[in-house]
């Protein structure tokens, strides 16, 4: 596959083609190719790189390619309901309480903590979307 600007690669060459297209870390500088540290994961840092299809960024590889597979806690509810017998001298039919949950969690071996994983979609996006909402809810079901 090329890594031509336009494709899914753009997701991963922002900062080679425009730098502001990207979600870059703090540190992202450490982790980039220079004489000192060769065993980098990105390569040496020049941007607007990947625009032009004449440079090694245009080279077919797969030097980059990331596993976006994921395991997210969509959404949870746990509930419980309290036992007659303890509610029988309240006078109360039916108390249930209960804790609901979304996106609690995910766990990705996506080599970044900048972009969603399931947002991965190639809609144009870069994956510079906002991350999904965490929900959390607490209820109680009361019946007299």
């Amino acid at each position: 596959r090329d890594w031509y600007p336009g494709t899914n690669a753009d997701k991963f060459w922002g900062p080679y083609s425009r730098p502001y297209f990207s979600f870059l870390p703090k540190d992202f500088e450490k982790d980039v190719w220079t004489p000192e540290n060769r065993d980098a994961y990105f390569p040496l840092l020049r941007g607007y790189t990947a625009l032009n299809a004449n440079n090694d960024l245009s080279q077919a590889n797969d030097r980059y390619l990331q596993n976006a597979g994921y395991m997210r806690l969509k959404n949870i509810v746990l509930g419980y309901t309290i036992p007659d017998k303890l509610l029988a001298k309240a006078k109360i039919e039916r108390l249930r309480i209960y804790f609901s949950g979304e996106n609690l969690f995910y766990t990705t071996q996506l080599r970044t903590r900048y972009i969603d994983p399931e947002q991965l979609d190639g809609d144009g996006t870069n994956g510079r979307t906002y991350p999904m909402s965490k929900t959390v809810s607490f209820g109680l079901d009361l019946t007299f």
